[in-house]
């Protein structure tokens, strides 16, 4: 009887666990963090010991918002490794992302390699126009042997160091000299299109999502007719609608491509009440 008892009793138990750990408090209010104090240093570089050869590295460390903390160079993905070898000269973009999802980048660390060309600070037009990407990235570079070939993400070489019609986000160039010494510069276009929320996503949003059964407040889904939800999910709106799973009526056709890319050019430009 005793034994039946304890056996009963851990079952109780059991079941209050796992109701209490199903319906305990609603999900944490989105963080926003403009207000963290998360902060990227430089703790070390050390340059390419010689033309050609990929040995140089770049040390950060980080401090503020919540740990722990995951780096990651240029376009690559977060890692945990503060440290990161094997690096040609160049110019490189470090960035720190908290256990928050923050996000700060470290100024662009620019590793020169021997006798081979040195990357100066790149000149950098934003995009201004969201539907007709307008971004340009011109490379400086000096030293080496000259003359030089660019090229951008894998594209091929060429003449030029301009490229242009480029959206917003991050790209690497590719610098050659004659003597087949490479660098590469990681650089960011900015976006400052003007696109509003007012004139341009809240039409949408209206049209497509603010109805009977979605979006509208009353059917348990978050209301697209409140900025400040709109706002807190304009990350996920943005991703949803870019690959078309939403609005879910006219999946997986989606929206017009030209409102999509006005989504994503308001949410790339921080989702502002304008």
């Amino acid at each position: 009887m005793r034994l039946l008892f304890r056996l009963l009793s851990a079952v109780a138990m059991s079941c209050v666990t796992v109701y209490m750990s199903c319906s305990s408090g609603d999900e944490p209010e989105p963080f926003d963090c403009n207000t963290s104090d998360l902060a990227i240093q430089l703790v070390a570089d050390n340059d390419p010991s010689e033309c050609g050869t990929n040995n140089g590295s770049i040390q950060v460390s980080a401090s503020g918002g919540q740990g722990p903390y995951q780096f990651k160079i240029g376009t690559s993905a977060y890692g945990n490794n503060a440290t990161f070898s094997n690096l040609g000269g160049g110019s490189y973009n470090i960035s720190v992302k908290d256990n928050r999802g923050c996000e700060k980048q470290l100024a662009a660390v620019v590793l020169t390699a021997p006798s081979g060309p040195v990357a100066g600070t790149p000149d950098i037009s934003a995009q201004t126009d969201c539907l007709s990407p307008n971004g340009s990235v011109t490379a400086n570079v000096t030293g080496g042997t000259p003359p030089y070939s660019y090229r951008i993400g894998s594209g091929s070489f060429g003449a030029s160091a301009t490229f242009s019609g480029l959206k917003a986000g991050n790209y690497v160039i590719t610098v050659e000299d004659d003597a087949d010494c490479t660098i590469t510069i990681n650089t960011t276009v900015t976006i400052n299109t003007g696109v509003s929320y007012e004139n341009d996503i809240k039409p949408i949003l209206q049209a497509n999502c603010v109805k009977s059964g979605c979006h509208d407040g009353n059917s348990g889904l978050p209301n697209w007719g409140v900025l400040s939800t709109v706002q807190a999910n304009a990350q996920n709106i943005k991703l949803r609608t870019g690959n078309k799973t939403m609005p879910a009526d006219i999946a997986p056709t989606g929206l017009p491509q030209n409102q999509i890319d006005l989504i994503a050019c308001w949410v790339d430009e921080g989702a502002k009440n304008n």
